[in-house]
C-alpha cells in the first residue's frame, strides 16, 4: 500500500502531466520532481515530449515517443536514475518501454540501458558502439527506421561529435534529436574527426531536414530546444571561432593568449553559458588546432 508521502508524489505527477498534455514546447514547460530528482517536460504532440533531467545548471534532453502499443526512450539517462525515468513514462503512456535509442557513447546516452533491457526492451545504435563496449541489440551502419505506429523514427549516423554518433529524427513530428552533435548555450566537442568535419556534418543535417525543423540538444541551459535558423546562427559562430583560432594561431599566439583575444570573447559571449564556461575555452581551442594541420 503506497504511503501518504507517495501517494501526495503520484497526485502531483499525474496533474502535472494533464497540464503538460494540452502545451506546446514554445509556451509551456512542466517541473516533476521524482524521488528527489528533477525533470521538466515539453510536449510535442499527442505522441512525443521532449524531457529534461536537471543536473546543477545543465539540463540534459531525452525523448520519450508514444507509439500504439508501446514506448521507445531515446538516451537512457544514467543507470541510477532509471526508476524515476520508468515512472515518469508510465504516468506520461502508460504503456511499456520497448526499445531505446543509444544516440552515442556518452553515458548518459546508455547507462541506463541495461535497466530496460533487463525488463524486455530492445536497444538500438549505431554498430561503432560494440567497440566502445556499449551493449546493443540492433545495430545499424548507416541508418535505420523504426515504425512504431503514430512516428516513424530514423536513425542516421553521422561523423560529427564521436564515431558512434546517431541523430534521431521523427519523421512525422519534423523534430531531431542531435545529442552531442550540437548544443544552444555553448561551444560544441568535435571529437576524433575533428571540427571541420563536425561543422560540416552539421550543415549536411540541416540541408537534408526543413526549416521548420526543431532540433533538440543533448545538453541545454535554457531552451530546450532551436529552431532551424537558430541551428544556422550557431552553426555560423563554431565556424567563425574555428577559422579564428587558426588564424590567431599561425600569427603566433598561443592557445592561453588566443582564449584572451577580442575576437574570441566577443564571439563567445553571445552565448547564454559564457560565465560559467569561459575557463574552458582553451579545451576548445586545442581542438581546434589539433585538426588545422
Amino acid at each position: 500500500m503506497l504511503n501518504p508521502t507517495r501517494l501526495s508524489q503520484l497526485f502531483y505527477i499525474i496533474f502535472a502531466i494533464f497540464l503538460v498534455a494540452s502545451h506546446s514546447p514554445k509556451s509551456f514547460a512542466v517541473e516533476i520532481n521524482i524521488d528527489d530528482e528533477l525533470f521538466e517536460l515539453n510536449r510535442i504532440n499527442e505522441h512525443v515530449l521532449i524531457a529534461s533531467q536537471a543536473f546543477g545548471n545543465t539540463r540534459i534532453n531525452f525523448g520519450i515517443v508514444i507509439g500504439t502499443d508501446e514506448v521507445v526512450l531515446i538516451s537512457s539517462m544514467m543507470r541510477r536514475n532509471v526508476q524515476s525515468i520508468e515512472e515518469l513514462v508510465r504516468h506520461v503512456s502508460g504503456k511499456p518501454i520497448s526499445k531505446v535509442i543509444v544516440i552515442d557513447s556518452d553515458p548518459f546516452h546508455h547507462n541506463g540501458s541495461g535497466y530496460f533491457k533487463d525488463k524486455g526492451a530492445t536497444v538500438i545504435g549505431h554498430e561503432n558502439l560494440l567497440s566502445a563496449k556499449v551493449a546493443i541489440d540492433i545495430g545499424f551502419s548507416s541508418d535505420i527506421v523504426i515504425d512504431v505506429g503514430t512516428e516513424k523514427i530514423r536513425m542516421t549516423h553521422t561523423k560529427a561529435h564521436s564515431q558512434d554518433h546517431a541523430y534521431v529524427t521523427l519523421e512525422n513530428s519534423n523534430v531531431l534529436f542531435t545529442g552531442d552533435a550540437l548544443r544552444n548555450d555553448w561551444l560544441i566537442y568535435s571529437g576524433k574527426n575533428g571540427w571541420k568535419t563536425h561543422i560540416n556534418e552539421l550543415r549536411s543535417i540541416r540541408e537534408q531536414h526543413t526549416n521548420n525543423t526543431l532540433y533538440v540538444p543533448g545538453n541545454r541551459g535554457k531552451h530546450i530546444s532551436s529552431s532551424a535558423q537558430e541551428v544556422d546562427r550557431l552553426i555560423n559562430i563554431y565556424e567563425e571561432f574555428r577559422q579564428s583560432v587558426i588564424k590567431l594561431a599561425r600569427e603566433g599566439l598561443s592557445s592561453e593568449a588566443i582564449t584572451r583575444e577580442d575576437e574570441i570573447t566577443q564571439l563567445l559571449t553571445s552565448f547564454e553559458r559564457y560565465e560559467e564556461f569561459e575557463p574552458y575555452i582553451i579545451h576548445h581551442v586545442e581542438e581546434v588546432l589539433a585538426f588545422s594541420h
